[in-house]
């Protein structure tokens, strides 16, 4: 019995603890809408959607791959093509391999 007064109770309070708070309902009902969107600039307008400054960047993958079932051998060449459509120059570029070998 007290498994269930336990779980009831827990059903009965869940509501009520600031995780099950959604962000869509604030609890300040008079908050003012410049605190609740984000200020609107070049890259993105007030609602969040892309901007006349907005831009993203690009990567093209030229992947070849050769199965030699007899020699059970797998071999690849991939091209990485980056396109950097940003108004300003990259100093680098971080490009991370992995690699496992299942042998």
């Amino acid at each position: 019995m007290s498994v269930f007064v336990f779980c009831l109770l827990v059903l009965l309070l869940a509501p009520t603890t600031p995780f099950a708070q959604s962000k869509s309902y604030p609890s300040d009902k008079f908050k003012q809408m410049d605190d609740l969107l984000p200020t609107p600039n070049e890259q993105r307008t007030a609602s969040g959607a892309p901007g006349r400054g907005y831009w993203q960047q690009r990567a093209d993958y030229d992947i070849k791959v050769e199965l030699d079932d007899s020699k059970q051998r797998i071999s690849a060449s991939e091209t990485i093509t980056y396109h950097n459509n940003s108004p300003d120059p990259l100093a680098y570029l971080w490009v991370q391999l992995e690699s496992e070998y299942l042998g």
